[in-house]
């Protein structure tokens, strides 16, 4: 067979070849090069040589002559970390903050108690610290012990969103909360009665799978739904339904089905996501050049120099947004027709009144449900026009009298807190491990 030396000669040497040095041995380590090269001259009746030659012209193979060949330790999965919903984290945000009303210091092991017992987290402590940490709280030192403090920045917001919406109650505005939400086809309530006694089981047949999806967008006051707002339409299911909305979607509901039906000089509250925040014009960047920057400059009224380098021009155009703040186009649109926009505080989904409105919304669906998408659309207006002016005033009223109670929390607890602070840590892990 050395003389031969064809393609399906050398294809079988360097197959075999594969195979015992792959092998093991009694469990133990993989065969050696060396060895692999000798079992496979016998096997294939051909001398050592030839198959060394026939391998290293294999490209595939060159690796396994120049080093041994080792088993590949499995890696550790990461553990998974336990999530909760939005209303289970404005649970979480508000365990930490009445610890300071209580005149407590919270930490992460008196946390973590009060949120199994309030609501049966089954995470863990580590899941519950990166949840903290997503929510806006970071660790700070009194008298070297570590508490839990929410970040500077969404204090402020808070603050500030509070203060505008104080404002709106005493000029007694018209509220206008909009939102998006979305009920799948297979869409069911999580329990139900069975009977127990039976041998076969009994209860509802849910379909396996989420189904097709509908995506709802309306907005709603004190006096009910908003009268002709409501856009329902399909999506594909294919993740998370803030995937399926588009700022041209909302932007032209917003235009043709929102403003032509709400009283004139509204307030209109909204969250902010990515459709409702849409700029009127994007600043510069690092990958614009140094001409496009200057002329940028040069029509806000700034002066750059001529002999400014691009990071400098740069850092005009930031000190220039963060003076000026953002536009949006929804802000401008509204502007334009009388009303005023005020954005949601981040994590503080509670403080939008329409959230429970979805709950009542989805609750009438969930026990009504055929799992046809043709019935779907139909339940879905019939679920709305359940909600009555009633559940929408105490909608409301719940969500303005979390406001006014958070608005006086935070003076009590910038004073308590002030009172106890003695140094600030960022919460870098070394931080967070030793908590």
């Amino acid at each position: 067979m050395d003389g031969q030396n064809t393609p399906r000669d050398r294809e079988r040497i360097y197959s075999v070849f594969k195979y015992f040095s792959a092998e093991k041995e009694n469990g133990g380590p993989l065969v050696d090069v060396s060895k692999a090269s000798i079992r496979t001259a016998d096997a294939t009746n051909v001398s050592i040589s030839t198959v060394e030659r026939v391998c290293r012209e294999a490209r595939d193979t060159m690796e396994v002559f120049r080093k041994p060949v080792f088993e590949e330790k499995k890696r550790k999965r990461s553990k998974t970390v336990t999530g909760l919903d939005d209303f289970d984290k404005v649970v979480l945000r508000r365990k930490i903050l009445q610890s300071y009303e209580r005149k407590e210091l919270p930490t992460i092991e008196k946390v973590l108690h009060e949120m199994k017992e309030n609501i049966g987290f089954k995470g863990s402590r580590e899941s519950l610290r990166k949840i903290m940490r997503e929510i806006g709280f970071r660790y700070a030192k009194v008298n070297v012990r570590r508490f839990l403090m929410e970040r500077h920045d969404v204090q402020c917001t808070r603050a500030r969103f509070l203060e505008k919406m104080h404002r709106v109650r005493e000029r007694v505005q018209t509220v206008i909360y909009l939102d998006e939400t979305w009920v799948n086809q297979n869409y069911s309530v999580g329990k139900c009665r069975i009977n127990s006694k039976s041998e076969r089981a009994t209860g509802m047949k849910v379909p396996t799978g989420k189904g097709s999806r509908l995506i709802i967008l309306h907005a709603g006051s004190k006096e009910g739904f908003v009268p002709d707002a409501q856009l329902v339409f399909s999506a594909k299911n294919d993740g998370d339904y803030h995937h399926q909305m588009n700022h041209v979607v909302f932007e032209e509901w917003f235009s043709n089905q929102l403003l032509p039906n709400i009283p004139s000089s509204s307030v209109i509250v909204m969250d902010n996501a990515p459709y409702h925040s849409r700029r009127v014009e994007n600043p510069p960047t690092t990958s614009s050049n140094k001409a496009t920057i200057k002329e940028w400059l040069v029509k806000k009224g700034l002066e750059p120099k001529d002999n400014m380098l691009k990071c400098h021009l740069l850092e005009m155009v930031q000190q220039y947004s963060r003076n000026i703040g953002n536009i949006y186009v929804i802000d401008k649109i509204a502007e334009e027709n009388g009303h005023k926009v005020i954005r949601l505080t981040p994590y503080h989904c509670h403080y939008n009144p329409i959230e429970l409105i979805w709950g009542q919304v989805k609750n009438y669906i969930s026990k009504r449900n055929n799992f046809k998408m043709a019935d779907l659309k139909l339940l879905v207006n019939e679920a709305m026009a359940s909600v009555t002016t009633e559940n929408w005033a105490n909608a409301v009223n719940h969500a303005e009298r979390l406001q006014a109670e958070d608005a006086k929390n935070d003076v009590y607890i910038d004073k308590f807190v002030d009172s106890f602070i003695t140094t600030l840590e960022s919460s870098d892990s070394s931080d967070e491990e030793s908590l």
